[in-house]
């Protein structure tokens, strides 16, 4: 949810032709793209750590280890 929202705010700011934003180079990079872009950053390393820990758990379902009687 936090994904759709960062993408959703960026992608109507830029199609309003960063009309909202200050035009200044530092307020624009360093506040606009860079305190909001951690919140983007953010969830997509979470999805990626949990897109390998599902893969990773799916693997030992498929694969089990067989005990040695």
């Amino acid at each position: 949810g936090q994904l759709y929202g960062d993408v959703l705010y960026f992608a109507t700011e830029a199609r309003a032709g960063w009309s909202h934003s200050d035009p200044r180079p530092l307020y624009f990079w360093g506040y606009f793209v860079g305190l909001n872009g951690v919140w983007v950053l953010v969830p997509v390393a979470l999805l990626a750590d949990a897109c390998r820990q599902l893969a990773a758990a799916q693997r030992a379902i498929d694969h089990p280890r067989h005990k040695a009687h």
